[in-house]
């Protein structure tokens, strides 16, 4: 059937475990959800719902390089992302777009169910909660690849993206602002943080502290950094846990952990070929950055054999795929950068030292000084960039950053003796949506 709307061509709703066997059309393998159980086990699909979030702000941010051989191995969207290049997302149905729109169209269908088939039990309230989350979360992803920067400016009138409140494949779709999009991921969100519960089974499931963390990574994202301290806070008020690096050991395999105590909500990037290991290599200037004492510089990475280079080893999922999820080393580090823009460097300083002991060898361990907050800011974001290298932020904190002359960073990349340059506030920042989504649409192109 053709329909006015291909983002979502990617769905594969899971069989439900409920036992009331219920009416299934002849030519599908569905089975219509109706009760709590049944969406609950649409939601409990973290094969479509969590390992989804987008590659394009990594593979374009300034973490890794790859080799020309790699690049030359790469699939046409992997070889343009990392050289900003238009033509991407056209080669594969499963892209930045579709996968978000997927997880959308999952929770709509939850939401639905719940205004539908619902009632003021906490079993419901949680559903409601969990796709409110999952919504507002993919809105997210979508914002930073398809969205300009938020600029508080030009929200009004920049193009935002497609915000659909229905599982109807055939509605029309139409982009909204740039302030109409973050206006409903904070709504989700906010949603999500009323309803959630504080103690979840597993850290695929959101509960409070994660819809605490996502509003706080949504705010900073804006700029709007008193209320991404504020997110940040609740989130640790909950869950303020850390590791001490002093109780790990570097070894050949992922040095960490998958749903270690740090992890609030687990989501990966989605895997692709040319961003794992062997082939995706550290920014050497990224390398350099850690002290001899900082015990991150053995547990993040390792030097690859036969070659001056380090690939990276300290994801949080415990393998070689890229952790996404939120952590509470990352609202550690939100809640100091709001200290240091208020103005209190003494708030800002102890975030920072007591992330930084939990870093540290203790015989090497120094706490960090500053001025002032101009000078404790300084220090958040060159932690920022160490602490929380290749978790799929780093895109959004050029964006955000490159609106301060101050912190504006130009990017170079080398490709067959080409050099390919991202200039601050460039266009390109903006990823284009898929053709075919433009094509069967009729929205406007980025």
């Amino acid at each position: 059937m053709k329909t006015t709307h291909t983002l979502l061509i990617l769905l594969i709703i899971p069989v439900f475990s409920c036992k009331k066997q219920l009416e299934t059309k002849p030519s599908s393998v569905l089975q219509v959800p109706v009760t709590v159980s049944d969406f609950q086990a649409i939601l409990n699909n973290t094969n479509n719902l969590s390992p989804g979030n987008p590659l394009a702000g990594t593979a374009g941010a300034d973490e890794g390089f790859v080799t020309d051989p790699t690049y030359a191995t790469g699939t046409l969207t992997e070889r343009n992302t990392y050289i900003w290049d238009r033509n991407v997302f056209n080669d594969n149905a499963r892209n930045d777009w579709s996968l978000s729109y997927n997880i959308v169209y999952i929770s709509n269908i939850a939401l639905e169910g719940v205004s539908k088939y619902g009632d003021e039990t906490e079993q419901w309230s949680n559903i409601k909660g969990q796709a409110s989350f999952f919504r507002g979360s993919a809105y997210y992803q979508l914002a930073q690849e398809f969205c300009k920067p938020y600029d508080a400016q030009t929200a009004n009138t920049d193009p935002g993206i497609v915000l659909r409140h229905t599982a109807d494949l055939n509605a029309k779709s139409v982009r909204s602002t740039v302030a109409a999009s973050y206006a409903q991921i904070i709504a989700d969100l906010s949603i999500a943080a009323k309803l959630l519960p504080v103690d979840v089974p597993t850290k695929t499931r959101p509960g409070k502290a994660a819809a605490y963390s996502m509003l706080a990574r949504t705010y900073l994202s804006m700029r709007i950094y008193d209320k991404a301290g504020l997110y940040a806070d609740s989130c640790l008020q909950l869950n303020g846990k850390l590791l001490d690096y002093n109780q790990l050991t570097p070894t050949s395999s992922p040095s960490f952990t998958r749903f270690n105590d740090e992890v609030i909500f687990y989501a990966i990037v989605f895997p692709t070929a040319m961003l794992l290991p062997n082939k995706y290599l550290v920014d050497t200037t990224l390398y350099t950055s850690y002290d001899a004492s900082d015990l991150r510089k053995k547990l993040f990475f390792k030097a690859l054999n036969g070659t001056p280079y380090f690939t990276f080893n300290g994801s949080y999922d415990g393998s070689i795929i890229l952790f996404s999820g939120t952590s509470t080393d990352e609202m550690y580090l939100i809640r100091a950068e709001s200290y240091a823009r208020a103005g209190n460097t003494t708030a800002c300083l102890a975030d920072l030292n007591t992330l930084k002991k939990n870093r540290y060898q203790k015989t090497g361990f120094l706490p960090f000084t500053a001025n002032d907050a101009g000078e404790a800011l300084k220090l958040v974001l060159l932690e920022r960039r160490r602490e929380l290298c290749f978790r799929g932020l780093r895109w959004t904190d050029l964006r955000r950053l490159n609106k301060e002359p101050a912190y504006q960073t130009t990017l170079e990349k080398s490709v067959n003796g080409h050099k390919y340059i991202l200039m601050p506030n460039d266009a390109r920042y903006t990823w284009p949506i898929p053709q075919d989504v433009i094509n069967n649409t009729g929205i406007t192109q980025n």
